[in-house]
């Protein structure tokens, strides 16, 4: 029989009750009760110093995504810079439809005094490597690192907005394909020219 180890049983406790509860509300004994484990015993202790790197190994294994879940490192067998946009749009929409049940946890991380700083560690992986993928296209020779991670913004910043309306309910939808389409067509024909 197969059995969830003690530390996966207090981030999945966790995770369901930052996102019942919000991770404010929610205390380390809720959370040891919740993972089966007595609570103020200990185990919690054993596994994770505070209830922040709680949340912070959480949003990391749960909330966020890896450019490795994106396959980013596997977009050069597509062969074609449309096609790569294509599928990494696609993937962000996977991902937002992915952190849909957990957007109130998310947005109170974001207020949270230490949630910038979180944010900015989980952007970063994701940053490096679009920015080494953009960084192969004929448009980006001769840029410097920032110039590199503004192309980047501006590359997936329109993709991201879309996709921002479509969760808050506003009917883009049916634009969906054509604009996937336009999107990444545009886009293709700036990265694939040199300067």
């Amino acid at each position: 029989m197969f059995r969830v180890n003690t530390k996966d049983r207090i981030m999945q406790a966790a995770l369901e009750l930052f996102v019942e509860q919000g991770y404010q509300k929610t205390s380390i004994a809720r959370i040891e009760t919740g993972a089966g484990l007595v609570p103020r015993a200990g185990a919690f202790y054993r596994h994770f110093d505070s209830k922040q790197a709680l949340l912070v190994e959480v949003a990391k294994s749960y909330v966020s995504e890896t450019p490795e879940e994106f396959g980013l490192d596997r977009l050069a067998d597509f062969g074609d810079t449309r096609s790569e946009l294509v599928a990494i749009a696609l993937k962000y929409e996977e991902a937002m439809i992915r952190q849909k049940p957990f957007a109130r946890l998310i947005e109170e991380i974001r207020l949270l005094d230490f949630g910038a700083d979180l944010q900015d560690e989980l952007d970063t992986g994701m940053m490096v490597a679009l920015a080494a993928w953009t960084k192969g296209k004929p448009a980006a020779k001769g840029l410097s690192r920032k110039q590199i991670s503004a192309l980047v913004i501006s590359v997936f910043g329109g993709w991201l907005f879309y996709l921002s309306k479509v969760q808050q309910g506003v009917a883009v939808d049916p634009l969906r394909d054509t604009l996937l389409d336009e999107w990444a067509t545009l886009w293709a024909s700036i990265l694939d020219t040199a300067r």
